[in-house]
């Protein structure tokens, strides 16, 4: 995956990156972090607390990346997150729930008993 978003960044941004100094030390550090935190730690530690948890837990903490990156965006970035945008990822959370969680509300009662 970050392979791939590599190579798109680079398709998408190439006008604009040799105004970038590639040996800056502020583009370095920021480039380190975001790396550590964005792509190493999150699997890392995913895959160790997935076996620990069931099937459908763990498909709910995946989709919970989303909400928490745009908090981010809007708390650590002061970017602007619409309404919009919090609806979507309310219905993307909603639909990741109820397909894990709600089989068990529409099963059929067995009234032979």
């Amino acid at each position: 995956m970050v392979t791939g978003s590599a190579i798109l960044v680079l398709i998408l941004f190439m006008r604009d990156i040799p105004s970038v100094l590639p040996l800056e030390e502020n583009l370095l550090t920021i480039s380190a972090g975001v790396s550590l935190f964005g792509a190493v730690l999150p699997p890392l530690f995913f895959a160790a607390g997935a076996p620990l948890v069931s099937g459908g837990i763990a498909n709910i903490l995946t989709s919970i990346e989303l909400p928490i990156a745009i908090l981010s965006a809007s708390i650590i970035l002061s970017e602007t997150v619409t309404p919009m945008q919090w609806l979507g990822t309310a219905i993307i959370l909603a639909a990741i729930a109820f397909n894990e969680l709600g089989t068990g509300l529409f099963r059929r009662r067995n009234k032979s008993a």
